[in-house]
């Protein structure tokens, strides 16, 4: 459940903060399913932001994702 008080401006920012920081994320692909991905945010804009993964793969998501928990961040210290 999300806290109140947070909102699109704040899932905005911390997604700056982590850019080109090395992160493991949990994706929810829904229906139940959930990924991990290792990458990092290469680029961010307004609506969106890109993630570069491992395997080169570029994949855009929206801060309502990381609002909504759709999108987990993690430190990867690997």
């Amino acid at each position: 459940m999300r806290e109140i008080g947070k909102g699109i401006g704040e899932a905005k920012a911390r997604v700056e903060a982590l850019a080109g920081i090395p992160l493991l994320m949990k994706v929810n692909e829904g229906r139940g399913r959930s990924s991990l991905c290792r990458g990092s945010i290469i680029a961010v804009f307004p609506a969106v932001f890109t993630v570069k993964t491992e395997s080169g793969e570029v994949r855009t998501f929206s801060y309502s994702d990381v609002h909504t928990r759709g999108i987990m961040f993690l430190r990867d210290d690997t």
